[in-house]
């Protein structure tokens, strides 16, 4: 087995930080990305030995009602998933010998790229194919909507056949119900480490400092570069952690804080907000809409800011594009969701008590886009009640000072809120 400092494209330092990423939840007790719902048991790095097919990160987790959970990662750098990437082909080479396993679709297995730069494609058409696969109750449903023309686009079908013809080409079985399977257990995961100004590398060293004691978290940097650097070390000889494991290793130069386990709280976030989202009607006539193209303008708008409103007058489908931009995102990690009618009154302080979440608005915000989810859709924000409104506004204001955290809000006429939100950022 080789070390990361000379094996692919990767390069050491970004494969690290990844690895730091989840060594760091692990001593946080905080949800994978990657496996919404799913505390960190343990991580392993460079799980060739132990014959995993994607084999740079390995997560064990588990969900609350105990059951095993992994989450494969494959770190590359630089990857652009088309007929023509090496790194492609040789990523999908480790697919296919999962799939191989007799008992890979029997587990609860998750198998996911990180690379370290979003795309046009990345975060349009292929996320709209993963996002479909998940979201379609089969097959055959999910490749006859690839296959209309004014539906999917040709990157997303160039995408799924590139994924079946790589499986044909290394002997793995690769009809249309294996495709989809398949596809509803991929991930791409975008961690912007190189970026000037990375956004993931300061939510780590916000969490960082959560992990430590009070009067220590101006250790939160130190603790985050260590923890890169002891991913590195581990790697290089095909090794794993426990969270008591690591607070060993570290306990003559950090103090750390009690564990604060937040699951419970982000299981009622999770059902507020999924109840939210099943109120937006997306079907006419009993088809469901498209919304590729408006989502990708979505993704294409993050590149000027942190904050997207939707308007049109009633019934153009705004609330539809909401939905759907949410739903793609959950993949990876809890989102909020608010609606009138359906947001916890009376501030942070009613959302709070309501969760019933041990920690600051700022802490659940963080938590949340550690996780690759930080995001607040609000839903036709014209018509919140007098007694919800504080509550998105504390949300909000909030919102500005925790890095990555995305808001998106549907709306007919303009409002004091957003002017607020404006204002402050």
């Amino acid at each position: 087995m080789s070390s990361p400092a000379s094996s692919g494209p990767a390069g050491p330092h970004f494969e690290g930080q990844v690895g730091g990423y989840y060594l760091l939840a692990l001593l946080a007790g905080s949800e994978a990305r990657g496996l919404p719902g799913c505390a960190v048991d343990r991580v392993r790095l460079q799980g060739a030995p132990e014959r995993y097919s994607l084999d740079d990160v390995i997560i064990h987790a588990h969900d609350p009602s105990g059951n095993a959970a992994t989450l494969e990662i494959q770190v590359k750098r630089s990857i652009d998933f088309t007929p023509s990437d090496d790194v492609f082909a040789a990523v999908m080479a480790q697919v296919a010998q999962a799939v191989l396993e007799s008992n890979f679709f029997d587990s609860r297995r998750q198998l996911a790229v990180a690379t370290s730069q979003h795309s046009r494609q990345i975060d349009g058409a292929y996320q709209d194919v993963l996002t479909w696969a998940r979201e379609l109750g089969d097959a055959a449903s999910f490749h006859r909507r690839l296959k209309l023309p004014k539906v999917a686009n040709p990157s997303m079908r160039t995408f799924v056949l590139t994924f079946s013809a790589h499986l044909k080409a290394n002997g793995a079985p690769y009809d249309d119900e294996t495709v989809w399977k398949l596809l509803r257990r991929f991930q791409i995961l975008v961690f912007d480490f190189t970026a000037k100004g990375s956004a993931s590398e300061d939510l780590a060293k916000e969490r960082a400092a959560r992990v430590l004691s009070a009067g220590e978290e101006h250790k939160a940097s130190e603790l985050w570069r260590l923890l890169i650097e002891r991913s590195i070390q581990i790697a290089a000889s095909g090794g794993d952690r426990t969270r008591e494991q690591l607070q060993r290793e570290f306990a003559d130069s950090f103090q750390f804080a009690a564990l604060k386990r937040h699951h419970e709280a982000l299981l009622r976030l999770e059902e507020f907000s999924r109840q939210a989202l099943e109120d937006i009607e997306t079907r006419v006539a009993g088809a469901r809409l498209s919304r590729q193209t408006y989502v990708r303008q979505l993704w294409e708008s993050l590149d000027k800011g942190r904050y997207i409103d939707i308007r049109g007058d009633a019934g153009v489908g705004k609330s539809g594009i909401l939905r759907y931009f949410a739903e793609q995102l959950s993949i990876q990690s809890r989102v909020i969701v608010l609606s009138p009618n359906r947001t916890l009154v009376r501030g942070w302080a009613g959302m709070q008590q309501g969760l019933e979440f041990n920690g600051t608005c700022k802490e659940l915000l963080s938590e949340l886009s550690a996780n690759g989810g930080g995001a607040i859709f609000v839903d036709n924000l014209d018509f919140f009640r007098e007694d919800e409104r504080p509550t998105v506004v504390d949300l909000l204001r909030e919102a500005v000072a925790v890095p990555g955290v995305v808001v998106v809000t549907t709306a007919r006429r303009t409002e004091d809120v957003l002017r607020s939100y404006d204002e402050r950022r």
